[in-house]
């Protein structure tokens, strides 16, 4: 499928920019702090249209690769500086990356290669991801990679019997205890906040955010439709996982993706809208 016929894909995530810098202007904050939002989707769509280009075959054989570079990202933020003792960013240039927030649906689609060996070494970064949460500590991301593990290995694709009930659960055991974790950050209003502020401003405002959080979710949504077997529910997972890191942003201090400022889960948004269009476009060939 010719990646001129994903366009649109660049144009899904400015409704929720939009709607998050006027909700934050509101609230006197400078439209500067969404810049790196549009530097994330100028990052992430190019990135997005050279994985599209790429054979299916090719980008196969480059999952366990790019799941690889993404654990490294999570690793690399522990050798960053923190901010009171939290260890959740990585800095490219005048960018500071959540890491998880920007490359976890690299690893979380790796459940759903076609190779073994590339499926148990996803395993592998999976389990690795959640102990490196712990110690960041990041709850949010935690809890929804747990939420997309979880609806990968249901699938019975990826591990059988007791193998995947051990690693379900070490998954949602490890989400549980970072939550225990002490993270004493303060919210940022149109970081972690931004959400909650568009619907307290009234109907209006509620509306206009969920019809910018389906936009967020249109590049999933014919992905489960469409793919059968595996794809669809590696789809459905990452879906779900998506889903996951809005909800939690209901319970702690949490970047709300894409609306909220910051470039890393406008690039984590692009990692699932390349990897969800890509298996559509395999189905319907």
């Amino acid at each position: 499928m010719a990646p001129a016929r994903h366009v649109w894909l660049l144009v899904a995530p400015l409704p929720a920019i939009l709607l998050g810098a006027a909700v934050a202007g509101a609230s006197h904050v400078p439209l500067m702090a969404f810049l790196p939002n549009l530097l994330g989707l100028l990052l992430g769509g190019l990135g997005l249209f050279a994985c599209l280009r790429l054979a299916p075959a090719t980008q196969e054989r480059a999952l366990p690769w790019l799941g690889a570079a993404a654990f490294l990202a999570l690793v690399a933020t522990l050798g960053f500086a923190g901010i009171e003792g939290v260890h959740r960013w990585i800095r490219l240039g005048p960018l500071r990356l959540n890491a998880s927030a920007s490359f976890l649906p690299w690893i979380l689609a790796g459940l759903g290669a076609s190779s073994a060996k590339a499926r148990g070494m996803a395993v592998g970064l999976v389990l690795g991801a959640q102990l490196l949460h712990v110690a960041q500590p990041d709850a949010g991301q935690a809890t929804a990679l747990a939420v997309g593990a979880l609806a990968m290995l249901a699938t019975g694709t990826v591990l059988r019997g007791w193998a995947r009930v051990a690693v379900g659960l070490t998954v949602v055991g490890l989400a549980a205890y970072t939550w225990l974790r002490v993270d004493p950050l303060p919210p940022v209003e149109h970081v972690e906040r931004i959400l909650v502020l568009a619907l307290s401003r009234g109907f209006a405002w509620a509306a206009a955010a969920v019809v910018a959080g389906l936009l967020l979710l249109a590049p999933m949504g014919p992905a489960v439709r469409r793919s059968g077997g595996a794809s669809a529910g590696l789809a459905l997972s990452l879906a779900l996982y998506f889903c996951a890191t809005i909800a939690v942003t209901f319970f702690g201090n949490f970047p709300v993706p894409v609306m909220g400022a910051g470039a890393g889960p406008v690039l984590g948004w692009c990692a699932l809208a390349a990897l969800c269009s890509r298996r559509t476009a395999v189905a319907s060939s």
